[in-house]
């Protein structure tokens, strides 16, 4: 009975824990660091929190205030009005003055023609001739500068201008023409004799004067178209030069403001 007893495990026997098992060297030596970081922890005092300072402004004195930099002036660039540009008749009259040279060649052909006829009759062979030659072209010619000479000096002048124009049109052809007659004669270069006999020859030519009175006589015919568009453009002029004179105004009003400012 005795034997039973004792191989019966008692009750504070079957509640006891089982042994732990044996630590390892090394988890024995990290214990006591683990320890010593916690003490570590423990004793040393928790770092104070950030704190925001207020700092209330200094009134700084009058005195040691720094001046404003003073305010720099606006420049603005306004372009002046520019002068109008004075209109004129010179245009117009170069075509005038190319009309005018054609019914020049018109009239004096009718006038030679005429003083052919009125001579003698067989005298009309010789003057178609002459129309055909370079004495009568000439006259022609030198009539289309001399007069486009007048209007490019007139401009925008009157009628009357060319009315008195043509006086000196008139004798400025007919030197031309006595000079083609000389070309014609080939006097260039002879003798003053011979150029004297040919001159006082053509002093007395019906067909110098009848140059002569065609230069005279068309300035007056067309001389009207040119004044009509000398007075058109001294009209278009005055308007041009009020209109400018009150955009100047305009002008140096504005400057005046913005200089005041």
């Amino acid at each position: 009975m005795a034997t039973q007893s004792s191989s019966e495990p008692t009750d504070d026997q079957t509640t006891e824990p089982a042994a732990t098992p044996a630590e390892s060297p090394a988890e024995a030596q990290a214990e006591p660091t683990a320890v010593a970081a916690d003490e570590s922890t423990e004793v040393t005092s928790p770092s104070p929190a950030p704190t925001t300072e207020v700092v209330e402004p200094v009134a700084v004195p009058a005195a040691e205030t720094t001046p404003a930099a003073p305010a720099q002036p606006t420049v603005v660039f306004v372009q002046a009005p520019q002068p109008p540009k004075k209109r004129g008749a010179r245009g117009v009259g170069a075509l005038v003055a190319l009309l005018g040279a054609a019914l020049f060649a018109v009239a004096y052909a009718m006038l030679v023609l005429l003083i052919a006829v009125i001579g003698s009759p067989a005298g009309l062979a010789p003057a178609l001739q002459y129309l055909s030659s370079v004495t009568f072209y000439l006259p022609v010619i030198i009539f289309f500068l001399s007069y486009l000479l007048l209007v490019i000096i007139v401009n925008r002048g009157g009628w009357w201008a060319h009315v008195l124009g043509g006086f000196i049109v008139a004798i400025v052809v007919w030197v031309g023409f006595v000079g083609a007659a000389l070309i014609s004669a080939s006097a260039i270069g002879a003798s003053a004799a011979e150029v004297n006999s040919i001159v006082l020859q053509q002093l007395t030519n019906p067909l110098g004067f009848a140059a002569a009175i065609a230069a005279r006589e068309v300035p007056i015919w067309v001389g009207g178209l040119v004044s009509k568009r000398g007075r058109t453009a001294r009209a278009r002029n005055a308007e041009a030069r009020t209109a400018y004179e009150q955009e100047l105004a305009e002008h140096r009003a504005t400057l005046n403001s913005n200089t005041a400012v």
